[in-house]
């Protein structure tokens, strides 16, 4: 849930909260009839009221649509910061979200056929930890499947290799075909 739903499901529930304590004043007669039927015939009489209810008819449909909007990223989040991999004896082992990041992406772009490779790491609860979305941009003539599959396999190796973890999922995104070979900066081994 955005920002905004958030802010106007608080406003929104803090206008209901209100309604429901007079409600339950007027109910326990805490509050005499004659006020509150005074009251409410003077705000019904109010051209506020219709616009009043008109915003919360928004918000209303505005917290509808967040109720059955579709989220692709189901019990997974990007990470930000450390990925916790396993406790160990001395401590715990955590390693940053930007050195696996740099892991993956020179995995990926040593595969023939990626000329360009950004990598996501999402954090996901159960027995991995982690999990890739890579977006590559493919040489043209050569195959997405061979080269998705050879990227996911050098990244495998290179995350077992370094990390130590095995069979990590990763997803494979092609956003671009190109014939170009893309300029890559100096690389210090």
């Amino acid at each position: 849930m955005g920002i905004i739903r958030r802010l106007i499901l608080l406003f929104y529930v803090l206008a209901v909260l209100a309604v429901l304590v007079v409600c339950a004043g007027v109910c326990l007669q805490f509050i005499p009839p004659q006020l509150w039927q005074n009251e409410l015939n003077f705000i019904i009489a109010r051209e506020e009221t219709l616009a009043a209810l008109a915003v919360m008819l928004l918000a209303s449909l505005i917290l509808l649509t967040g109720v059955f909007a579709r989220s692709g990223n189901k019990g997974i989040s990007a990470a930000s910061s450390d990925i916790h991999l396993e406790p160990g004896r001395s401590g715990d082992v955590k390693v940053t979200v930007p050195a696996i990041v740099e892991v993956v992406e020179r995995a990926a772009i040593t595969v023939n056929g990626v000329r360009q490779a950004t990598a996501t790491v999402y954090q996901q609860s159960g027995d991995m930890p982690i999990k890739i979305r890579l977006v590559i941009v493919l040489g043209q003539g050569f195959s997405a499947p061979r080269v998705s599959e050879a990227a996911v396999a050098a990244i495998n190796d290179a995350l077992s290799t370094a990390l130590e973890l095995q069979n990590v999922p990763v997803e494979v995104k092609v956003t671009e075909i190109t014939h170009a070979i893309t300029e890559r900066g100096n690389r210090v081994v």
